[in-house]
């Protein structure tokens, strides 16, 4: 039998798809024939972000789809309405369900020393990358959005520092491990909807640069030295582990490291 491709047609949301791993992803998905929706803040960079992907594929096919729409995760109290909002927007009210989720967003938090944290700052990052995941999934779980079928899938992201905490960054690795569990326990509740997570180590995307001028370009090198690769990773590179768990019927509750070797050093 010849082999099949699972993306080709499949309809995949992407949050976070303005850039960095979530952009590559929407790119690669783009690439093996699905229809890809990507979100991100503002309209104006989703805006840009759709031109640019479709410019990688001046051939692409009249009936495939490639657009965005904004969303604020950031917005606490109108957070679950939101992503409300995206999810009408993506399947034409509830017309075209989704086949995939990937979920990349995330904002740039303040990192915080234990002298210095403070309740308000402290817990700022769980808002998006926590909370949101949490109220996707009570959005899924209604079926008005997603075929509750193994060939539907979540997939979220983490990161090492959950594995081998990095000194000062405690409030990323709890963000991290509390994704984690929350991606096990989705697992076992939306089930036969498969819920996996990528743990990635330190990606060259804006994000990481962020926190590199925060932070001191000498935490890159650091990084670099951490892995036995001896070299940050590439989004291009880890999107293939979120392809992994859109189209692997029998994978659910797991956590895929693309992270160098970092936890080996």
């Amino acid at each position: 039998m010849a082999h099949v491709n699972r993306l080709q047609n499949a309809r995949v949301l992407v949050f976070g798809g303005t850039s960095g791993i979530g952009f590559s992803v929407a790119n690669l998905c783009i690439s093996q024939g699905a229809h890809v929706i990507i979100s991100g803040s503002k309209q104006a960079k989703v805006d840009d972000k759709v031109a640019e992907l479709k410019s990688f594929y001046p051939s692409l096919p009249s009936g495939q789809e490639v657009v965005g729409y904004a969303a604020d995760l950031a917005d606490t109290p109108n957070l679950e309405a939101n992503i409300k909002s995206l999810l009408d927007k993506s399947t034409e009210n509830g017309q075209k369900k989704l086949d995939h989720i990937v979920f990349c967003a995330g904002d740039l938090f303040e990192l915080p020393t234990l002298q210095s944290a403070k309740p308000e700052t402290a817990l700022k990052g769980f808002n998006v990358r926590w909370l949101g995941g949490v109220m996707i999934a009570k959005l899924i779980a209604t079926g008005s959005y997603m075929p509750a079928s193994t060939s539907s899938s979540i997939t979220f992201t983490s990161g090492t520092n959950t594995d081998k905490p990095t000194a000062g960054f405690f409030t990323g690795s709890s963000i991290g491990s509390a994704v984690e569990s929350l991606t096990r326990s989705l697992a076992v509740d939306l089930k036969p909807i498969r819920v996996n997570i990528v743990s990635p180590g330190a990606i060259q995307t804006p994000l990481l640069d962020a926190v590199v001028k925060n932070v001191g370009e000498e935490v890159k090198e650091m990084w670099k030295k951490e892995t036995l690769l001896g070299e940050l990773g590439r989004p291009e590179d880890i999107a293939e582990a979120y392809a992994w768990f859109m189209k692997d019927r029998f994978v659910t509750g797991v956590i895929a490291k693309s992270e160098g070797g970092r936890i080996l050093v």
